[in-house]
């Protein structure tokens, strides 16, 4: 009973040692069952860790969109979904740049003085 308990333990052992390709195989470029599955085995590996590291960078993508989103909120009074906000313009940013300007400016006392009275 002892012996037939180590042939079962040790058949499959000798199955997986028998897979030797023939020099007609090799020259078809045909590939042992032992690479194919490190092939397999290293190929999911790595897949699983791309999947990790894609993770990881759209979780970081999505952090900084949330505080931009939370400065444009909270600091400039922007939300991008609001569609009083986001309507078409041909206002370019120099243009916008140009009206505070002159905006701040003219709100100053004493070119306001000098433009009321003009």
């Amino acid at each position: 009973m002892q012996k037939f308990a180590y042939v079962l333990v040790l058949l499959p052992l000798a199955a997986c040692s028998t897979s030797g390709l023939t020099a007609e195989q090799k020259k078809l470029g045909m590939k042992s069952v032992s690479s194919l599955s490190s092939q397999y085995d290293r190929d999911t590996y790595f897949a699983s860790v791309r999947r990790r590291s894609d993770g990881r960078n759209n979780a970081w993508g999505r952090d900084l969109s949330a505080i931009s989103d939370f400065i444009d909120r909270h600091l400039w009074n922007y939300d991008a979904r609001d569609p009083y906000v986001n309507y078409p313009s041909d206002t370019t940013k120099l243009e916008h740049v140009g009206r505070f300007g002159l905006n701040t400016v003219t709100a100053v006392p004493g070119v306001d003085e000098i433009t009321t009275r003009l």
